[in-house]
């Protein structure tokens, strides 16, 4: 019996024993980060500040080795400044027999009496983080999605919308990829068997809205470089796969920003009455017409995404400040050998970044060929997957929306060597579309390097400014950027006026308006105005003094002739100021009330240059006009249009219902184009051809072809012969009255004109059109009820 519990007894310390390194691997593979989703802000190079959602790194679990830290160092708070938005990094140590991550993510994205769901996603991590709640919502209404789409279709101007059909069913709509995290909650999302790489994080509720917030991240999964001992990136994958194995590290990661979209949604998420799940439209009464009383309870459409900002670790490069896009390497000195760049791409549009400079010694050459270094990266790992085969070396990557990318570069030996830069090859160098030398920008820094001696880098300056454009009575107007007041100053990110001045309207990238007599006022660049004192102590002078005055001799008037085709002449911008020029480069208009017509031209005279004459009797017919620049001054002489209106031809044209052939259609639009293609004689047909035919000598018929030199139809006239084809009754708003007035909208170019006639369109039949003998021509027709079956879903008869 003693024999016996014995062996009992062995048997239950041998399980002990065998239980207690188990559960102490998996306790050093279980690692917990605590992570906060929140309302911040950015504040960008041209010192305009950005409402964002970011996340925060939390409060460092006990025993636990995973890391989270903010990409951007700067960003965190201090004794002095709040905490302003960054994305963040977690890096999880690799466990090889499993690693198990768990984020205790808070919800704080609370906006007074409104607030919203948000998830966690890991992108190329498919595990248990995501979760078996995903949730949508229900599809919005597409009853009415035909009329909105094709207007032909739709109902008459100011009738209810009504839709045309059945549309198929819509299948319900994803509101989150993941488990939501309530408002105001935390819940734990954990991940059982991370793999090793890196991988985007970002939200999974409402991506297109979240995700350009500014709610992502990087993972980074790893055994790190420590105690002079190479890191390991990728294990070895039996014998055709090595060990990915690198001396330090740098996360680099690309993304955007929208302003407009993040102020939409900041407006949004704090209006009384706000629903994430309700669908945005621009129609009366709904909550994205700015009329509607119900306006901003939405999301803005991400449609309309416009990316203006970008960035590289949260940071868009300043050249005032580039030490903020410096960016060091862990660790970050006494490193040799290889520097492991993580990219990752958590914009909505494709980058392609590059790094200046770079030298890289392939891992896996070619059976033969000795390894050795040269210029470029060797791509390593896609999305957390290592790349098998013989290493690839690249001078920059594309990475889609996403996309992440794992490439090695060599630490930089020679001595003095600077920071590595890193920029975007896909141009994304921009701040708000119009600062140069900002955007994705920044600089690798192995073994303390520094950035680069550069002029760009060095302090702004500000200088004065002179305009003498200013006109009594008229607004000086400077939209342009580049002639503004920021163009001649260095390192100028951002201007204020200082003081008050009547008239003028400063904006920050120094385009202004002014409206007044001759002045003079002062402007703060990169800082902010407190009680007339400019925080930077930059300042310059802006001095506006008056225009000197063209003579009317300095505007050249040129006389032009145009010869029409039919009793009807419509010609468009610049018109009949084409051939007038100002000495001094001002903008010409045609001057008020100086157009005289001969007898018999009835004419209407744009001030862009266009304008539209018919005639009854055909002849020739003249009008002089006055030109005038931005100034105000009126040319000196006057300028002679000569028109020539031939005989028309008197085609006469029948169209016939195409059921019956019986039924005269006489509401219809024509167009007659000139005929240039190889013409065949329909009477040269016959093999062999008759006498008399061009290729009757030979016997053979000519080949029906297009010369494609000449394949260009010209257009001679078009036209319309009744109230349906020429969109009669519509109305424009008289500015003189502000009342609604007949017009004819049978230009061409979207613009309608006054009616004078008060027939509601002007009729020109394709027997007005002068046509030469010597040509061929198509005539086209389109009548004018063929919409109507459109529009009554088939019950209305249409000619077509």
């Amino acid at each position: 019996m003693r024999t016996n519990n014995m062996k009992a007894i062995l048997k239950a310390a041998l399980r002990v024993v065998c239980i207690l390194p188990f559960a102490a691997v998996v306790a050093f593979g279980q690692q917990t980060v605590n992570l906060t989703a929140g309302p911040t802000t950015v504040t960008l190079p041209d010192g305009s500040t950005v409402p964002m959602w970011g996340y925060s790194c939390g409060t460092v679990v006990t025993g636990g080795t995973a890391t989270c830290a903010l990409l951007n160092p700067l960003a965190a708070a201090t004794t002095t400044t709040a905490a302003t938005w960054s994305p963040v990094v977690i890096t999880v140590p690799y466990v090889a027999t499993g690693t198990s991550l768990t984020i205790n993510l808070t919800n704080s994205l609370t906006f007074g009496a409104n607030s919203v769901p948000t998830s966690l996603l890991i992108v190329g991590q498919l595990d248990a983080g995501l979760g078996t709640s995903a949730t949508s919502t229900a599809s919005p209404d597409h009853t009415n999605a035909q009329p909105l789409t094709w207007p032909i279709a739709a109902d008459p101007p100011g009738a209810p919308m009504t839709g045309v059909g059945t549309p198929p069913a819509q299948g319900p709509r994803v509101q989150s990829f993941s488990t939501e995290v309530a408002p105001g909650a935390t819940t734990p999302v954990t991940w059982t068997a991370l793999r090793p790489g890196t991988y985007l994080i970002e939200s999974g509720t409402h991506p297109s809205i979240q995700g350009p917030m500014g709610l992502y991240g990087i993972l980074v999964v790893t055994t790190a470089p420590a105690g002079g001992v190479a890191g390991t990136a990728y294990p070895a994958v039996g014998t055709t796969v090595p060990a990915v194995t690198y001396n330090a590290e740098v996360p680099v990661l690309l993304s955007e920003i929208d302003p407009v979209q993040n102020n939409a949604v900041t407006a949004a998420v704090n209006t009384a009455g706000f629903t994430e799940t309700a669908v945005w439209s621009g129609q009366p009464n709904q909550c994205g017409n700015p009329s509607s009383a119900n306006y901003h309870t939405c999301y803005p459409p991400a449609v309309n995404y416009t990316p203006l900002y970008y960035l590289i670790n949260g940071v868009a490069f300043n050249k005032t400040s580039p030490s903020s896009s410096l960016f060091p390497v862990s660790p970050a000195t006494g490193v040799t050998g290889s520097v492991l760049v993580r990219f990752v791409n958590a914009g909505l549009r494709m980058h392609v970044p590059s790094i200046v400079g770079s030298v890289t010694t392939p891992a896996v050459v070619p059976t033969g060929t000795t390894a050795a270094a040269v210029s470029g990266f060797s791509l390593v790992a896609e999305d957390g997957n290592p790349l098998p085969g013989v290493s690839r070396v690249q001078s920059e990557v594309f990475l889609a929306a996403g996309k992440t990318y794992d490439v090695m570069v060599n630490v930089p030996t020679a001595a003095g060597a600077t920071a590595l830069p890193v920029y975007d090859r896909e141009l994304s160098l921009s701040a708000n579309a119009i600062a140069r030398d900002a955007g994705m920008v920044a600089y690798i820094s192995v073994n303390g390097s520094g950035l680069p001696a550069a002029p760009a880098f060095a302090g702004a300056i500000a200088r004065p400014d002179t305009y003498n454009s200013v006109l009594a009575g008229q607004t000086l107007t400077v939209s342009d950027p580049g002639k503004g007041l920021i163009a001649n100053d260095t390192n100028v990110f951002g201007v204020q006026v200082v003081g008050t001045v009547a008239g003028l309207t400063l904006n920050p990238n120094g385009t202004f308006t002014y409206l007044g007599p001759p002045t003079a006022f002062t402007y703060c660049a990169n800082g902010a105005v407190t009680a007339g004192v400019c925080s930077s102590n930059i300042t310059a002078s802006v001095t506006l003094g008056a225009a000197p005055l063209e003579a009317g001799s300095g505007i050249t008037m040129g006389n032009i002739t145009y010869t029409s085709n039919a009793t009807f002449l419509s010609i468009k911008p610049p018109g009949i100021l084409a051939v007038d020029r100002d000495a001094a480069g001002y903008p010409l208009s045609v001057a008020p009330a100086t157009a005289v017509a001969s007898s018999g031209l009835t004419l209407s005279v744009d001030s862009t240059g266009a304008f539209n004459a018919s005639v009854t009797t055909a002849g020739t017919y003249t009008f002089t006009y006055k030109a005038q620049n931005s100034q105000g001054t009126v040319s000196a002489a006057s300028a002679t249009v000569t028109l020539i209106f031939p005989a028309a031809t008197g085609l006469s044209v029948t169209v016939l219902d195409g059921a019956d052939k019986k039924t005269v259609i006489p509401d219809y639009r024509w167009i007659i184009e000139e005929d240039r293609t190889f013409y065949v004689n329909p009477g040269c047909t016959t093999n062999p051809p008759p006498a008399g035919c061009p290729t009757a000598a030979s016997g053979i018929v000519p080949t029906f072809g297009t010369n494609f030199h000449t394949s260009y139809m010209p257009l001679v006239a078009t036209g319309c012969t009744g109230p349906l084809s020429c969109e009669s009754g519509q109305t424009i708003v008289d500015p003189a009255t502000g009342t609604h007035v007949a017009a004819v909208c049978d230009v061409g170019d979207g613009v309608c004109r006054p009616d004078t006639t008060g027939n509601g369109f002007t009729a020109v039949l394709p027997s007005a059109v002068h046509l030469d003998p010597t040509k061929r021509y198509y005539l086209s027709v389109l009548p004018g009820d063929a919409a109507n079956p459109f529009e009554t879903a088939n019950k209305g008869k249409g000619h077509g």
